[in-house]
């Protein structure tokens, strides 16, 4: 008796698609802004795809150009929060009565202050509402943006009970951005700790305080921005992975300060410039988000840090 031939087995049935979810959605926009990458191809999504296009609109909307347009059914209540919105940015006033429900809205806030810190800086207690706002409710992301401006701000204005009321309110949830900047606010009046560093372009490491660098400031950005006029410049490396104790630089370390001496030949000129190869020293002093203008007493001691968010 012949055997059947062997049955093909049956064919894989792949699973049905998923659709993208509103929430998965706004997580990749806000994440690849968090580390200023191009934004993702927009979804089609059978759910929030309205409020994905507000947010989408708030993530390229300039702080010079006009609001962006309501894309909202006339007369929803999405419609009139972003209308709310759209009126406080064309006058700058009214906030108290716009609804930050919306991410969408929320990012253009942050947005609007963070333009007015570089062109009309806002007054202390006018800033702090706006953080404040920003900090009670919604994505993570947003939400670590404004208290990473809150912390600068109040160490450069040294406003101890404003850190205070920042840890009581947001130190369980991210609790990553506060032990530094409690460490820097306890180095205000003081020396600072010992960094190594080494010569640009000369590479000779040097182990200093900040205030054995022989100027009252001291600017501590990647190349980009202009170095205040008399200000030492400390350039942190891209990747810091040198430890703070070695006394020759690895291998990547070199060539990343050669790369910078070829780059900014011109830049070093009649500047005193240096090399920070290691991170971990100067984050644990608290010194993490650049720019960095630091400036010095008379006794070389650290009188003010205006960083990140804060600094000029």
């Amino acid at each position: 008796m012949l055997m059947p031939p062997p049955q093909a087995p049956p064919a894989a049935v792949a699973p049905p698609a998923q659709h993208p979810t509103y929430e998965s959605a706004e997580l990749a926009l806000l994440a690849s802004l968090d580390v200023d990458a191009a934004l993702p191809a927009a979804p089609n999504l059978p759910r929030g795809a309205k409020a994905y296009a507000w947010l989408r609109k708030a993530a390229e909307w300039k702080a010079d150009a006009p609001p962006p347009k309501d894309p909202f059914a006339k007369g929803s209540r999405d419609s009139k929060e972003a209308e709310g919105m759209i009126a406080f940015l064309a006058s700058g006033k009214g906030l108290s009565r716009v609804k930050l429900d919306l991410a969408g809205n929320r990012l253009l806030l942050w947005k609007w202050m963070r333009n007015q810190d570089r062109h009309t800086p806002l007054p202390k207690p006018e800033r702090e509402t706006v953080e404040d706002r920003l900090l009670e409710d919604g994505p993570a992301v947003i939400q670590g943006w404004a208290l990473r401006h809150a912390l600068c701000f109040a160490i450069a204005d040294r406003d101890d009970a404003r850190f205070a009321a920042l840890k009581a309110k947001k130190g369980s949830e991210f609790p990553g951005l506060f032990g530094g900047a409690q460490n820097l606010l306890g180095l205000l009046g003081g020396p600072s700790p010992l960094f190594r560093v080494w010569s640009l372009p000369g590479l000779r490491y040097r182990d200093i305080t900040l205030g054995m660098l022989g100027t009252k400031q001291v600017w501590i950005c990647p190349p980009g921005l202009p170095v205040p006029p008399g200000a030492a410049w400390i350039i942190p490396s891209d990747t810091g992975e040198q430890s703070a104790r070695e006394t020759d630089l690895n291998p990547g370390m070199k060539l990343e300060a050669d790369g910078l001496v070829k780059d900014l030949h011109g830049d070093l000129h009649g500047k005193a410039a240096w090399f920070a190869a290691s991170r971990s020293e100067w984050e644990a002093a608290g010194l993490s988000w650049f720019p960095i203008l630091i400036t010095l007493d008379a006794q070389g001691n650290i009188a003010s840090v205006q960083m990140g968010d804060a600094a000029p």
